[in-house]
């Protein structure tokens, strides 16, 4: 698969990767570190670093990242692993690495109905106690086309390409 993660895009994720100094932080606020142990975000990292493309590529853990972004907004050396991980899964995909099908799910999800998560009568109640307000129409039309626009359309639907 090594072949398949050659150029521009390799280099850009490398030249992320490189700045990392192992320092952990990334870690430290990590909410999918904490509940499960089989992810280390600076595993990662180094994995890319020392060239094990295919055991990142072909692993769960780039699928595991939640995309909370605190990584980013922690690390003192500016790595950007969040993105990072978004440039990896399109990677994957492209060398014809099937996701997950909990990710495949929480894809179909959003294709559908514009969330991630179904909005029930109890997070109205939770949102109310918390005075949050009303929750903002989503666009579900326009994301639906930007999923069309992508092989994991094809993915969703369990047709090839897309």
């Amino acid at each position: 698969m090594s072949a398949d993660v050659s150029g521009e895009m390799r280099e850009s994720v490398m030249d992320k990767a490189r700045l990392c100094f192992g320092c952990g932080v990334c870690m430290g606020g990590c909410p999918v570190a904490r509940v499960n142990e089989g992810f280390h975000p600076r595993r990662l990292v180094r994995e890319l670093v020392i060239g094990d493309w295919d055991r990142v590529l072909q692993g769960e853990a780039i699928w595991l990242c939640a995309q909370c972004h605190l990584c980013s907004e922690t690390c003192p050396q500016g790595v950007g692993l969040s993105e990072l991980i978004v440039d990896l899964r399109s990677m994957a995909v492209r060398a014809g690495v099937n996701p997950p099908e909990g990710y495949s799910e929480n894809i179909r999800q959003v294709a559908e109905t514009g969330r991630l998560a179904p909005i029930t009568s109890a997070t109205l109640v939770s949102r109310n106690k918390l005075s949050l307000g009303e929750l903002d129409p989503v666009a579900a039309e326009e994301i639906r086309e930007l999923v069309r626009g992508t092989k994991f359309m094809g993915l969703i639907e369990g047709e090839e390409g897309g």
